[in-house]
């Protein structure tokens, strides 16, 4: 029996063609009311008449999608309420990161991430009331991945991942669903930066059966999970961790003593797969930090004279306790905080124990001005730790656009901004080390935070491409996900865990992945707490390759919903770029057999 839509209401944001055309049409002819989202007035109408032409009902709305009451409202009036939203939107602005502009960088924000954030808050207490709602948002492999020439787009896409994991905590006790797919189709879009023959086998055809399946009352529970789809190939995507490495917490712990254990902490033998940000035992991590011997060191050791070092958001907590490590280790040392009297302070500390700082009073989203604090001080900047940071938690429910824009702000706004003041001393010095500050929230998503891990994930995906672009230029970039006490921390933590997992265990990771001894890691990700440290990556199913020639149907989604989740078949892999990840897509263009899978 075909699965059925009637009674339900969808709204597909950017529908006016590729992708969410496909999605209208689909939804359509399975009975559900569609709103035709799109900017484009004339080609949301075509969408409409064409599902009316056929029998199906369906509005068009042209309001932009940061007014997401507008679109709500129009779905409300002409139907009654909503129980589906894709947020499909989307825009391009690709440039070279030395050359983005503020602009460029705005504009794919505002559309990805501010468009997806007003919608589901409109839809959010309908979907409440209801109990039942599903959420679709729209990353992309450069959102996971990276890509060369796409920070802006990297940024919000990989936002839009922590966004659904988010959004799936706090919607599950309503029926509320929320996942991240990474669809690759030919659209508008996609014909600016991918050849004719391969789009030509890309068709949104091949990801709309997919978006309907996990929409379903009946459907499979895809819920706070990641997919990847095109040409009739879905797969699962998770977080890999390394079991990692744990030093001894005492005055042995240095950068040098980092160095000393590093294959130990990005050795993936035995790995985990957590879900949450509470799935690693801190408590058994200091206690086993107690028990270890001093720590080796490398020789010569990792030092930074002569280096200058920005550190934004050095007021207090963790950058203050990457200040005084700098400065112990030779390096000038930038104080950037909003605080006056906290920057100020943190600077007569270096002073004091002999080291050299300078502060830098004023927003981290002021990156050129901090960075001439650093030029006219010291001559020039050689590694930037991007760690300034606010919390604004509140349950997505009650959550102000204020709330939003302001966490967005301070953590990626203001990220972008410094590493683009530093980028073009990094090039023409050919060197630059970059540290940029992620979250455990911003991997797997935390009730109430979704602001903030929205920003934490977009930083990421923001740092991989960095790590592309700066490859050639000796400038490496590497993302942290520390779990410290500090003063942001201590509004949400026991005053004991505040006071056992000190900022001092996390500067000596910091430390080395900033130095001129790290020569290769770069675009990678880090989680760090109470002297362990392990890296994170993807891993992505062996998935299930529908055959290439004709579309599958929804019902060919749930028949082969365990093999698209299976990761334990020794078919998974672990892509680290865009054309990884494509090329198995791609590969599903030769599956004709309708008895083949991949």
């Amino acid at each position: 029996m075909a699965t059925s839509f009637k009674g339900h209401t969808v709204v597909i944001t950017g529908a006016g063609g590729g992708l969410g055309r496909a999605y209208s049409l689909l939804f359509a002819s399975r009975g559900a009311n569609v709103v035709v989202n799109d900017f484009n007035a004339a080609a949301a109408q075509k969408v409409v008449d064409e599902i009316v032409k056929a029998g199906g009902k369906a509005v068009t709305n042209t309001s932009s999608v940061t007014d997401g009451a507008a679109v709500i409202k129009s779905a409300v009036d002409a139907f009654g309420t909503v129980t589906i939203l894709i947020n499909n939107a989307g825009i391009l602005r690709d440039r070279g990161f030395k050359n983005m502009s503020d602009k460029e960088w705005d504009q794919v924000m505002e559309v990805h991430l501010k468009g997806a954030f007003s919608c589901t808050k409109a839809a959010w207490p309908i979907f409440r009331k209801q109990k039942f709602g599903r959420v679709i948002n729209t990353a992309s492999a450069a959102g996971l991945y990276g890509n060369f020439g796409q920070a802006n787009y990297s940024a919000a896409k990989m936002g839009l991942v922590a966004f659904s994991k988010t959004l799936a905590r706090e919607g599950a006790k309503y029926n509320i669903k929320s996942t991240a797919i990474c669809p690759i189709a030919a659209s508008q879009m996609t014909e600016t930066i991918m050849p004719p023959e391969v789009l030509a086998n890309m068709g949104p055809e091949y990801v709309a059966p997919f978006v309907a399946a996990i929409c379903h009352p009946d459907g499979p529970d895809a819920s706070g999970k990641v997919f990847e789809v095109g040409a009739g190939f879905v797969a699962e995507i998770r977080w890999e961790r390394s079991k990692g490495s744990i030093f001894k917490t005492d005055s042995s712990f240095t950068p040098s003593a980092v160095k000393e254990k590093w294959a130990q902490v990005t050795d993936f033998t035995n790995p985990d797969y957590p879900q949450n940000v509470s799935d690693v035992d801190g408590e058994a991590i200091l206690e086993a930090a107690k028990k270890l011997s001093s720590n080796p060191q490398s020789t010569p050791p990792v030092r930074f004279d002569n280096q200058t070092v920005i550190i934004t958001g050095a007021g207090a907590g963790l950058g203050r306790a990457y200040a005084l490590m700098y400065g112990k280790l030779g390096a000038n040392v930038v104080v950037n905080d909003v605080s006056e009297k906290g920057a100020n302070a943190v600077v007569d500390e270096v002073v004091k124990a002999g080291g050299k700082a300078a502060a830098a009073v004023c927003s981290a989203e002021e990156g050129e001005k901090i960075v001439q604090v650093a030029l006219e001080k010291f001559g020039s900047v050689h590694v930037l730790i991007a760690n300034a940071g606010i919390l604004r938690d509140k349950s997505f429910q009650a959550m102000s656009e204020q709330e939003w824009d302001l966490v967005l702000a301070v953590h990626l706004r203001g990220t972008y901004q410094c590493a683009k003041a530093v980028w073009p001393v990094f090039q023409k010095q050919k060197y630059g080390r970059i540290v940029t500050t992620c979250s455990q929230v911003g991997i797997y998503g935390n009730f109430g935070q979704a602001n903030y891990s929205t920003a934490k994930a977009g930083i990421m995906a923001l740092t991989k491409t960095l790590g592309y672009e700066g490859k050639k230029y000796n400038i490496l970039a590497n993302t942290i996900a520390p779990s410290a006490g500090t003063a942001m921390t201590s509004t949400v933590w026991p005053a004991e865990m505040v006071e056992a997992f000190k900022p001092d265990f996390i500067a000596p990771i910091v430390g080395y992945l900033t130095s001129k001894e790290n020569e290769s890691t770069t675009g990678s990700l880090f989680e760090i707490m109470g002297g362990w440290a392990a890296q994170t990556r993807w891993q992505r199913t062996g998935g299930h390759g529908f055959p290439h020639g004709k579309p599958f149907s929804i019902e060919d989604v749930s028949s082969s919903w365990s093999k698209i989740t299976n990761f334990d078949d020794g078919r998974a892999t672990h892509p680290a770029t865009s054309g990884e990840a494509i090329q198995q897509i791609i590969d599903n263009f030769n599956n004709k057999d309708t008895k083949a899978k991949l």
